[in-house]
């Protein structure tokens, strides 16, 4: 006689969605001007986002919305969460989830360091490289100083700076991260984007120019990946787990960018936090 087996006092069971169903939104930031085309809706957070998500999805639809940024750019993501907060409730039954932004500080640096390398092989001749990207504010900006001297680290060329191509207030511009170059003795710079967009022109016919960071295969694949991570985490906290959507936590991504400083609570206490 086979024993009778108690279920597990904890056992419940989880909806599973297949990701394949879901519906992909990228939402659009400095960092994706000009990627290649992906074949997938795309809008910037506001209104735009808001009917694009209204537009994409019915009842018992499940829409992923997906931030094209590498983390650099945390008030878009910021207000992708405001975006889908404000539509969550009112979307006649469709569900909503904010996935992870495509990749992240660590992500950059990899992908850099693949680029760099590649450039290195490619071109013998090129004994620099200068990384592009877009403006986007003196933090986001500071911060790929930063990120350019990882990836160069244990690599070929050592000489790397870095440069901004557009945006608000591009300083260094492409032309002064070139003039730096040049003072420093590089005789002919690579340059590597640091962004969804292709490397720009820079009048010098210099390699790497007009190439992408990531192509559109990788690209596609990343944001994939993304939406089977929200979609598990959609299901996993469907019974009741706060956050599952990713869109409350989203709302704080601005948290420890900008300038820390402080404020006195009613009872009296300080306490301190960046923006």
């Amino acid at each position: 006689m086979t024993a009778h087996v108690p279920a597990h006092p904890h056992a419940h069971a989880h909806q599973h969605t297949d990701p394949a169903t879901a519906r992909i939104v990228v939402a659009l930031g400095p960092e994706s001007e000009q990627m290649p085309d992906l074949g997938i809706p795309a809008a910037a957070p506001g209104r735009g986002l808001s009917d694009l998500v209204a537009a994409e999805g019915q009842a018992g639809d499940l829409v992923v919305v997906v931030p094209m940024t590498f983390g650099r750019a945390p008030a878009m993501i910021a207000d992708c969460a405001r975006t889908l907060r404000d539509v969550r409730g009112r979307t006649g039954g469709t569900r909503l989830a904010l996935a992870a932004p495509l990749g992240d500080a660590t992500m950059l640096v990899t992908r850099l360091r693949a680029a760099i390398r590649r450039r290195d092989l490619a071109d013998a001749a090129a004994d620099s490289v200068l990384v592009v990207s877009p403006a986007i504010d003196p933090f986001a900006d500071a911060e790929l100083f930063r990120l350019a001297r990882l990836a160069r680290q244990y690599g070929r060329p050592e000489l790397v700076e870095v440069a901004f191509h557009g945006g608000a207030e591009p300083d260094p511009d492409l032309a002064g991260g070139l003039a730096r170059l040049d003072a420093l003795g590089a005789q002919r710079p690579a340059i590597v984007s640091a962004t969804l967009a292709p490397a720009p022109p820079t009048g010098r016919d210099l390699p790497g120019e007009g190439e992408y960071l990531m192509g559109p295969a990788v690209v596609r694949s990343i944001i994939d990946t993304r939406v089977r991570e929200a979609v598990h985490r959609l299901d996993h906290g469907a019974g009741g787990v706060t956050g599952a959507d990713g869109i409350d936590a989203a709302l704080n991504a601005e948290d420890g960018h900008g300038y820390a400083h402080s404020h006195v609570a009613a009872d009296g206490s300080v306490y301190t936090h960046s923006h």
